[in-house]
């Protein structure tokens, strides 16, 4: 689309939305920036000369990367709760942008009917198609970003006033939700309340949990450092050092939490650690292993079997499994 038209109909998103007048040039410049900065990917890869090389690749407008969307809507969310609204709106734009440009068929494909369904978006007046608009204002992390999946997964529209009608459908889904008040709604804050009883009725567990975590590594890298250089030992266990301290840390903070913002987002640090932890544990042992210290080579066992039984004590319940995505969406003040 052109850059008018994805700030004509950018605006009219967001007056559907109800968003803040002061806002709404932040969205349109948002919504024009990716033709005037580009977003790019970038790859390593191995010559056959065997050396190391970066591939430099723009983000194509018309098939984007969802997961570059994905994290532009996260971002901007995350920035919005901390008050930059102004930087929110301008990462919403620019999401919008793709949006918009996905419902157009690529010029690669077919550039004599891309160039004409631009130019008919072009010519189109909003405001007359809203009456025939499903508007959906999602709630929640996971929401908007199913909304924003399937618009993507539905591929180029078939007709310029379809493209139209998807952007603005979609671009209001995306602005009503991500920029949206910030605290946690009703629904929400009783799974949070919830959850956060469970974690009052399991306090030993968690003080265990932060204990292990927090001092076993440093046990291993102890013994291994009678063997090795300090330097190499925790060289060899830092896969398993990192993710336990981190985890441990925030359990910490989770047995002393007091409100529900501490605790949930503690927990959700912990919990987005637990895989981390097994896979650490895993590679700190075939590398200590693969030295011949077989002995300190069992020792993440205990962590492993720790952050099992953590998962299926604490995070193996209904309410953790549909709030958890969530947790960095709200505030839960």
């Amino acid at each position: 689309m052109y850059a008018r038209t994805h700030e004509i109909l950018t605006r009219e998103a967001a007056r559907l939305a109800g968003v803040d007048e002061r806002l709404i040039p932040e969205l349109c410049l948002g919504a024009k920036s990716p033709d005037l900065a580009p977003d790019y990917d970038y790859k390593v890869y191995l010559t056959y000369r065997g050396r190391l090389r970066v591939r430099k690749t723009r983000i194509k407008h018309h098939e984007p990367n969802p997961s570059l969307l994905k994290k532009y809507i996260v971002e901007a969310r995350h920035r919005w709760i901390k008050g930059r609204r102004e930087e929110a709106a301008r990462l919403v734009g620019r999401t919008l942008h793709y949006v918009g440009d996905s419902t157009i068929i690529s010029p690669s494909k077919d550039e004599e009917l891309h160039d004409r369904m631009e130019r008919e978006c072009s010519r189109m007046d909003p405001r007359h198609v809203i009456g025939d608009l499903n508007l959906f204002k999602p709630v929640g992390k996971r929401e908007t970003l199913r909304v924003l999946l399937e618009s993507l997964e539905e591929g180029p529209a078939l007709s310029a006033l379809e493209a139209v009608k998807r952007t603005l459908s979609t671009s209001f889904s995306i602005i009503s939700s991500t920029l949206s008040p910030p605290t946690a709604p009703e629904r929400f804050r009783e799974l949070g309340g919830r959850c956060c009883e469970y974690f009052r009725e399991r306090r030993r567990l968690i003080l265990l949990l932060s204990l292990l975590l927090t001092i076993l590594p440093f046990i291993a890298l102890i013994f291994l450092s009678l063997e090795l250089r300090p330097a190499i030992a925790f060289a060899s266990l830092i896969p398993t050092i990192i993710p336990s301290m981190v985890a441990g840390v925030s359990a910490a903070i989770l047995y002393r939490s007091r409100d529900m913002n501490t605790a949930l987002y503690s927990a959700r640090r912990v919990y987005g650690m637990l895989p981390w932890i097994i896979v650490g544990g895993v590679i700190s042992g075939l590398i200590t292993f693969g030295m011949g210290y077989m002995a300190i080579a069992i020792s993440p066992t205990p962590e492993i079997i720790m952050t099992i039984i953590a998962y299926l004590r604490l995070f193996n319940t209904s309410e953790w499994k549909e709030i958890k995505d969530e947790i960095d969406w709200f505030t839960w003040r």
